[in-house]
């Protein structure tokens, strides 16, 4: 499979452009794509630009309003309902990101459920938000079924995705983002373009059995067997049944039925560790990473880190020599590919 290295600026500019061309409007288009390339450069690619053809597909279809007009109720003093209006997910959690760091800064907690929205990309983006404001973050969203409960052999549960994220003086923040099956969808979709398996452990096929070959795949499976199982349905029910929607195999699918809008929900959750206690925070969490970086490493392991180091590391490499993109998504987003389509 070709590959090519392509600039940051480069590869942001081209998805938004191509989103732009498909009807979004400029500022929607900026944020789709700087959510996507932001997981590309930090090497989930399962969650980065190869999503493009996607949307554009769902755009001409029907089955996303470019037009939403998104608003927010406010339910108390420290919790927000945003309707996306069946817009661009992307944009849906960064407005409710937004709205939740500006409640916590003034109550300690900012809780923002989300309704009536739609694929939001990579959880990692609005958990960086707010840490970059030295906040705390949790954040959540539902999927359709893709994943088989614990013990069972068809799909229930929804990769259903959580994201936490943590200030860090001086340094980056530690960011864990997760699904709650024990590979992402979106890698399931890498290994069957690249031909290449699986984990063990990580799926099974149409008759239960476990497989590593990504084309007899039938469900994912969960993380930690009942331990994933239960988070997942756990995330279901604080984004979808909180909101009076859609859970497990009632959500629309995400690659299928492209003319009906997915109604998904999600929630954003910050707080403002400042108002705990007057302690810093963020020092204490620079002090329990370097004391994890201390611990001896188990045979075979060079270094204990924390979540969100390599992909850190991912993307300076990027900075330096480009964000690796395969060849089906760059001809995709190339002007050139764009000009033999029409």
């Amino acid at each position: 499979m070709t590959v090519h290295n392509v600039e940051i600026q480069k590869l942001t500019q081209l998805t938004f452009d191509r989103l732009h061309e498909v009807g979004l409007s400029k500022e929607v288009a900026q944020e789709v794509a700087d959510v996507l390339v932001h997981a590309d450069s930090r090497g989930v690619h399962s969650h980065g630009v190869m999503r493009v053809e996607h949307y554009c597909k769902r755009i001409a279809e029907g089955g996303l309003n470019i037009d939403a007009k998104m608003a927010i109720e406010k339910v108390s003093p420290c919790v927000s309902i945003l309707d996306s209006d069946d817009g661009m997910g992307h944009s849906a959690l960064i407005a409710a990101t937004n709205e939740a760091m500006s409640l916590a800064k003034e109550n300690a907690l900012g809780f923002v459920s989300v309704k009536n929205t739609s694929h939001c990309g990579a959880l990692s983006y609005f958990a960086k938000m707010a840490t970059d404001q030295n906040l705390i973050a949790i954040v959540m969203t539902q999927t359709d079924t893709c994943v088989a409960p614990h013990g069972g052999a068809k799909p229930f549960l929804g990769t259903n995705p959580i994201a936490f994220g943590f200030p860090v003086l001086n340094s980056e923040p530690m960011i864990v983002d997760m699904a709650t099956s024990a590979t992402a969808f979106g890698k399931l979709l890498l290994a069957k373009e690249n031909n290449t398996p699986l984990g063990p452990g990580l799926a099974i096929d149409k008759d239960g059995y476990e497989t590593q070959d990504p084309h007899a795949v039938a469900t994912l499976l969960p993380f930690g067997g009942h331990k994933g199982s239960g988070i997942a349905l756990a995330i279901d029910a604080l984004t979808g049944i909180l909101m009076g929607a859609n859970f497990s195999n009632h959500v629309h699918r995400m690659y299928d039925d492209y003319d009906k809008m997915r109604k998904l929900c999600s929630l954003v959750i910050v707080i403002d560790p400042s108002k705990f206690g007057g302690h810093a925070f963020s020092g204490m969490m620079a002090q329990m990473i370097k004391e994890l970086h201390e611990v001896p490493p188990a045979p075979g392991v060079e270094k204990v880190i924390a979540p969100n180091e390599p992909q850190v590391e991912y993307l300076k490499q990027c900075e330096i020599n480009g964000i690796p993109v395969d060849s089906g998504s760059y001809d995709f987003l190339s002007t050139q590919q764009r000009m033999e389509l029409s």
